[in-house]
């Protein structure tokens, strides 16, 4: 077996020493040949994405790939194998690394690198859904409103900071947005123009890791599960902060949730959007689909501990 770590020089936590340890501990457990390669800034124009060195002759001669990080490395290397034709052939594993892990809580993963490794060798696989934004692969989850408000102006980075955050910008104003998605059945609905605290077109139960949006959600039927909530008043945002932790959005009416294939946005004033914590170009219409999937290593079913998944 032959498996490719890429990593991200610029993630929080990276240093040499730490991917010389992390290499010749999965030398160790996985048993086969460990090759490296790097997450390296794309410039398009005048805005700069990220791509992975060589990625069109690693990945086709690896039988798996290995992001080490958080959801912004995981986001890029799903982006770069989608990219160039290599999912869903080669299954991803990941080595949570980051500040926010949407895949730890929802697919039940190890933080702790020796015991991610040892899911990893196990093989067990489960299909997640990914995204284009504007013909752009991001990943898995999309939103806007609070959370790209809150990363474009944040001075933390964890998720306690992001607590703080919330508080700091408490008088954030909602963004008019008109809003138009496909249903399963292929209808088009368009709803009317509303300001909206929070928009999340969501793959994965938990989001940011904490953050338990999408408690329902079958992340491999290609549809999003599509959560809205409309300005509320001021007194009401303890609610709405609730409702963002836990998903239950019964609790209030102010609250919309659908699946859809396809949901396009029009703002009618600048409302940033943010791919798996990670802020994007400002357009002037986003539109945002399902767009295959990737096959994420998961740990066997005997280990899933609670996690609803399927496995292959």
């Amino acid at each position: 077996m032959k498996y490719l770590l890429v990593f991200n020089p610029k993630a929080k936590r990276y240093s040499r020493a730490s991917e010389t340890a992390l290499v010749r501990q999965a030398a160790k457990l996985l048993g086969g040949t460990v090759a490296v390669t790097y997450t390296t800034p794309q410039a398009h124009g005048r805005e700069t994405g990220y791509d992975i060195a060589d990625v069109a002759r690693h990945g086709h001669n690896s039988d798996c790939v290995i992001a080490v990080g958080g959801d912004g490395t995981i986001n890029i290397v799903i982006a770069a194998l989608a990219r160039h034709g290599l999912l869903p052939h080669i299954p991803l594993g990941v080595i949570p690394y980051g500040t926010g892990n949407n895949l730890v809580r929802s697919f039940g993963l190890e933080r702790d690198s020796e015991k991610a490794l040892v899911t990893i060798r196990q093989g067990y696989t489960t299909r997640l859904d990914i995204s284009l934004v504007n013909q752009e692969y991001y990943g898995v989850n999309v939103s806007f409103g609070l959370f790209p408000y809150l990363l474009a102006r944040r001075v933390t980075n964890s998720l306690v900071g992001y607590t703080y955050e919330a508080i700091r910008h408490i008088g954030f104003q909602p963004w008019p947005m008109r809003i138009r998605y496909t249903d399963a059945a292929g209808h088009m609905v368009t709803l009317p123009s509303q300001r909206y605290i929070v928009g999340a077109m969501l793959n994965t139960s938990h989001y940011g890791s904490i953050l338990r949006m999408a408690p329902d959600v079958v992340s491999d039927d290609g549809l999003f599960d599509v959560k809205l909530i409309r300005a509320t008043p001021r007194m009401l945002y303890p609610l709405v902060f609730t409702i963002i932790l836990t998903g239950q959005y019964e609790l209030s009416r102010h609250t919309t949730t659908l699946r859809a294939t396809r949901v396009e946005l029009w703002p009618e004033t600048m409302c940033g959007v943010e791919m798996d914590g990670d802020v994007i170009p400002s357009r002037q219409r986003y539109c945002i689909e399902i767009a295959g999937h990737v096959r994420l290593l998961v740990p066997a079913p005997h280990e899933r501990d609670g996690c609803s998944y399927g496995v292959s």
